[in-house]
């Protein structure tokens, strides 16, 4: 009777285990140490442009422009990319080298205002204009994260005007065809937050790809770009 209580324990928990470490995500089962993602000093720098080295009213060579005028601009702090608030529509540009079967990053900080009750909004992807991408509606105070057409969630977070922000957006290839997303976004001028805003985990195979960045100008106003960076580690 006791051997057979050990036999059926046995079976009870054997699924169980396999499920468990079936789920586990490849960072921390072996494929990817953690330690190792948190620490952004151990990913590779694909892209980076602070157009500090570029022509005022130039378009930057090493962005593709999808639709819009995106120049560089020069004020007190340097130089920066500028999307003009005129005309208003939805505007974007494709950078960086088609990086695949790797986690990537995508960092960047940008500057927008409201003009009286117009809001502009912004928004990032990864993967190509169908990858993953986050939009933030200043109107809504609202952050969607789309799987291509889809939307995977919404989580509400208060957009300022005439304030620098900071973005780190991550997709992590996780084992069978999961991914995790990682989100933070904080004001430029304040120490990073050590939690992310957003992670959510999705059932697509992601194939990697390049960077869009897009720009809505909705209040008439522009839209400013600076310390664009693409980061990406090997498994």
């Amino acid at each position: 009777m006791k051997s057979n209580s050990k036999y059926i324990m046995n079976v009870t928990i054997l699924p169980l285990l396999i499920f468990t470490l079936l789920n586990i995500p490849f960072f921390l089962s072996g494929d990817f140490d953690n330690d190792i993602v948190e620490n952004i000093n151990s990913w590779k720098v694909e892209f980076e442009e602070n157009f500090s080295g570029l022509t005022p009213q130039d378009e930057p060579e090493n962005l593709f422009i999808l639709d819009g005028s995106f120049l560089v601009e020069q004020n007190k702090a340097g130089n920066q990319l500028e999307l003009s608030g005129s005309p208003v529509g939805d505007f974007g540009f494709m950078f960086g080298p088609r990086v695949r079967e790797k986690a990537m990053e995508l960092n960047f900080s940008f500057l927008s205002s409201k003009q009286g009750r117009r809001y502009p909004a912004i928004a990032a992807g990864i993967g190509g204009i169908r990858g993953y991408r986050f939009r933030w509606n200043a109107s809504t105070r609202k952050i969607l994260i789309y799987n291509d057409e889809t939307l995977l969630l919404e989580k509400v977070f208060t957009w300022e005007s005439d304030q620098w922000w900071k973005i780190r957006f991550q997709v992590i290839p996780l084992k069978q065809d999961k991914n995790l997303l990682k989100l933070k976004i904080w004001p430029r001028d304040l120490e990073e937050p050590k939690t992310w805003l957003v992670e959510h985990s999705d059932d697509v195979l992601f194939k990697g790809g390049k960077c869009v960045i897009w720009g809505y100008p909705y209040a008439g106003t522009p839209i400013q770009f600076d310390d664009i960076r693409i980061l990406s580690i090997e498994r």
